[in-house]
């Protein structure tokens, strides 16, 4: 298989925050955490940290930012939101 173990040093995932938690630290905590799982426990071990976010959400790429992520493409209309497609962001953290 061409494709098997070209990938595996990267860690892809996702969070989402339910609006009546979000402003409270919960998604600092969570990413710290996550950032830390990989570092420590996860095996094999990612070298980079890989996450989309949705362009219009502000707060989640700040967030980013200040925790290491650098923006790295924006992948065109690759989400269906609120029935419209919307571009992803996607950021890296090297490890």
């Amino acid at each position: 298989d061409l494709g098997h173990g070209r990938q595996d040093h990267i860690g892809t995932f996702g969070i989402m925050i339910l609006k009546g938690y979000r402003g409270v630290g919960l998604g600092v905590y969570l990413m710290k955490e996550i950032i830390k799982l990989a570092k420590k426990d996860l095996k094999p071990k990612p070298k980079i940290i890989r996450l989309g976010v949705f362009p219009t959400n502000k707060p989640a790429i700040s967030l980013y930012k200040k925790l290491g992520f650098k923006k790295v493409a924006r992948v065109p209309r690759q989400f269906q939101y609120k029935g419209k497609l919307v571009d992803e962001i996607i950021m890296l953290l090297s490890l």
